[in-house]
């Protein structure tokens, strides 16, 4: 079946954005993403040092690996840091009153900015 003559996707996030580009390795012409926010800034740019943009979103093995099939993780992997656990907290509790979890039977899983990774992804 041949690929439609356009392809619209709305929600330019990291899902939106990895779906446009494993549509585009597939063969689809006129992929658009639309989302209502303006597009990050550059992913060298200095407004990553400033920490209200640390938003950070965790990929585990099994993002890294989809990540790696569009051929993007060599793009992102090098602004990311490993991290080998999770600390969770209840609403409410205090700074120190939080569980943590480490998981010894699973590769680290690396964190970056959610804008950044976005950054990283587009074009």
């Amino acid at each position: 079946v041949a690929p439609p003559a356009g392809t619209l996707i709305v929600g330019g996030g990291p899902a939106g954005l990895a779906t446009a580009i494993a549509l585009a390795k597939r063969g689809y012409k006129k992929v658009e993403v639309l989302d209502r926010l303006p597009p990050p800034p550059a992913v060298d740019d200095t407004a990553w040092s400033d920490t209200a943009r640390f938003y950070l979103i965790g990929i585990g093995g099994r993002g890294q690996n989809a990540l790696c099939k569009i051929g993007a993780w060599d793009a992102i992997e090098p602004f990311t840091q490993p991290v080998a656990g999770r600390k969770d907290w209840a609403p409410g509790s205090s700074v120190d009153g939080g569980v943590l979890t480490v998981r010894a039977d699973r590769p680290p899983s690396n964190v970056i900015q959610r804008d950044r990774l976005l950054s990283c992804l587009l074009p």
